[in-house]
C-alpha cells in the first residue's frame, strides 16, 4: 500500500513527525545542506543598515508602550476594587448567619403606613420569614404564590411565624397587581431604589429569603426560589424559636 509519509495523528501536545522517503518511520531527517557555490568568496555578515533599525526600534517602543498601558489599567482596577471596601456605598457581603437581622422601615405597598421589620418580629418575639422579590423576576413569579399560600396556612393555624416581603426596584402598579394575583396577605415594604436590598442586606438579585428567629438573629438564608420542602423545614425550626 502506498504511504504518504504520515502514520496516524500525533499525540496531543507532541510535535508532528514526518518520515522522508527511505528513512525509518518516526525519524526526523534534516535536509542536506546546500552545496557551496563554486568560487564563492568568504561569507561576510554585515550590520543591518540604520534605515532597517529604525522600524524595529519603533515597533519595540510601541509594543512596550502597549504593555505598560495594560499593566497600568490592571493596577488601577485592582486598587479601585480594593478601595471600595468599607466606603459605605455598597455592602461587601450578605448578612451573615448568626448576626442580627438589620432593621428597616419601608412604606407599605398596600394599605398605607410603614413596614418595620423589628416591630413585626423581634419586638413581638416572633420569628420572621423575610422575602426579597420583584414582579419582573421570573423565579419570584414561581415562588411567591407558594409563600402566599404557606403564610395563610400558618396564620390560620395560629403559628407565631410572621411573613414579611420586600418588593425591590419595581413599578408600584406592577407590584400591586403581582401581589394581589399571588394572594399575598402579609406586609410588603416598597424598596423602590433597592437601598435596603443592596446597601443594608448586600443582595444583588432576587428572590432571596432570610429566616430570622424570635430574638432577631438570622438563622438561615436561601438564594433563589424557596421550594416547599425547604420552606417547611425552616418553618418547623422557626416555630420553636419564638419566646
Amino acid at each position: 500500500m502506498a504511504s504518504n509519509g504520515r502514520h496516524g495523528s500525533p499525540a496531543p501536545g507532541a510535535p508532528a513527525v514526518e518520515a522522508s522517503a527511505g528513512s525509518p518511520e518516526g525519524v526526523v531527517t534534516d535536509p542536506a545542506p546546500a552545496p557551496a557555490a563554486a568560487n564563492a568568496g568568504p561569507v561576510v555578515e554585515t550590520e543591518p543598515s540604520s534605515s532597517n533599525q529604525r522600524p524595529r526600534k519603533l515597533r519595540s517602543l510601541l509594543i512596550g508602550a502597549v504593555i505598560a498601558a495594560v499593566l497600568a489599567l490592571f493596577l488601577f482596577v485592582g486598587l479601585r476594587s480594593g478601595s471600595g471596601s468599607g466606603s459605605g456605598s455598597t455592602t461587601d457581603a450578605v448578612v451573615p448567619i448568626g448576626s442580627m437581622a438589620p432593621d428597616f422601615t419601608l412604606p407599605a405597598l398596600i394599605g398605607g403606613g410603614d413596614v418595620r421589620l423589628d416591630s413585626l418580629g423581634m419586638a413581638r418575639h416572633r420569628p420572621v420569614v423575610l422575602n426579597f422579590f420583584a414582579s419582573w423576576c421570573v423565579p419570584c413569579q414561581e415562588e411567591t404564590p407558594l409563600l402566599a399560600r404557606t403564610a395563610a396556612t400558618e396564620k390560620a393555624k395560629g403559628s407565631s411565624v410572621q411573613f414579611v416581603g420586600v418588593d425591590v426596584a419595581d413599578k408600584t402598579a406592577d407590584a400591586v397587581a403581582f401581589v394581589q394575583k399571588s394572594g399575598i396577605s402579609y406586609p410588603i415594604g416598597v424598596d423602590t431604589t433597592a437601598k435596603v436590598a443592596s446597601l443594608v442586606y448586600g443582595l444583588n438579585g432576587q428572590p432571596q429569603t432570610f429566616f430570622i428567629d424570635g430574638t432577631g438573629h438570622v438563622v438561615g438564608h436561601v438564594i433563589g426560589a424557596v421550594t416547599s420542602p425547604v420552606l417547611q423545614q425552616w418553618l418547623h425550626r422557626l416555630a420553636g424559636s419564638s419566646g
